[in-house]
């Protein structure tokens, strides 16, 4: 068993091991007959909001670089939560570029491109509403690094790449033609303005939609959490996903908002339904999509 493999499986044994310490089963059948359904409704409408901004946000970026339509690139984002659902985030992202279509390093530059923007824009976020720290001026350093340095960082790995020639000139070759490809297509969308404000918009807005997702299924299952513990729900929710390489970050999804809200019943049943409306029950609606586009009926 390789050794990712291993760790992934030991976070997600410590995750659910620890979420399950925090349930009581009379508060759990408690918070379950008393749910008011309507704030569930209203957390589904808010999820394929975000669902479709982030559609959006890829889709204005990829129509510069090649020809797209939104219903393709819909069918790669959705068939995305559907492949994450088993595979790490990493290869599921991987995956539903190539689903999208035209020429893959373009498309990977534009949903890169989106992805970076908006964990930029969370992490300036964290810095001031939870104050500067060392690892978090780092972190948004390295994040900028791509942004305003694409050129020095893409010049420093070409000449990376020469120094490989002599091993296998034909591979070495392709991958400088791969890199290249990649590099015009971030060029082409961080040199726009226009395209550069509106991704950093609709990041914003994915962000809040999420934010206020948590707040409003909270308010669901009568627990009152404000915007700022809902940021650092979702900030830790996706860190802990991030960093235990779990297939959709299950378990450790919900670890992390868990701890944000504070390790209770209610806070454990509103983390695995946020997750549930926002992210798993999509996969359903993934493999639809994925299945669909195979047979050429997207």
């Amino acid at each position: 068993m390789k050794k990712r493999t291993l760790l992934s499986i030991l976070a997600l044994v410590f995750s659910l091991w620890y979420i399950a310490h925090t349930i009581e089963i009379g508060e759990l059948e408690e918070a379950l007959f008393t749910a008011d359904v309507r704030f569930l409704i209203l957390a589904f409408g808010m999820a394929f909001s975000a669902i479709l901004v982030s559609t959006l946000r890829w889709y204005i970026v990829l129509k510069e670089l090649q020809e797209t339509s939104f219903r393709k690139t819909l069918t790669a984002i959705l068939s995305g939560f559907y492949m994450m659902a088993f595979l790490p985030p990493s290869v599921g992202h991987a995956a539903k570029v190539k689903l999208v279509g035209g020429d893959y390093f373009r498309a990977l530059s534009a949903l890169a491109f989106g992805i970076l923007i908006e964990i930029l824009m969370l992490t300036g976020m964290s810095l001031v509403f939870f104050g500067a720290s060392l690892w978090g001026v780092i972190v948004l350093s390295l994040l900028i690094v791509p942004v305003f340095c694409d050129r020095g960082l893409y010049t420093a790995l070409r000449y990376g790449l020469r120094i490989t020639r002599w091993i296998d000139p034909k591979i070495t070759e392709k991958l400088e033609e791969y890199l290249k490809r990649t590099y015009l297509g971030w060029k082409t969308a961080k040199m726009n303005p226009k395209l550069f404000t509106a991704s950093a918009f609709l990041s914003v807005l994915a962000i809040l939609l999420q934010v206020a997702g948590i707040v409003v299924v909270a308010k669901g299952f009568g627990l009152s959490v404000g915007a700022i513990d809902a940021l650092k729900a979702l900030i830790l929710s996706t860190l802990f996903a991030i960093v235990s390489g779990i297939p959709s970050g299950i378990g450790a999804n919900e670890l992390g908002i868990t701890l944000a809200l504070g390790s209770s019943t209610k806070s454990t049943v509103v983390a695995f339904t946020y997750k549930f409306i926002y992210q798993y029950m999509w996969s359903l609606a993934g493999a639809v999509e994925f299945y669909r586009a195979l047979g050429g009926k997207s």
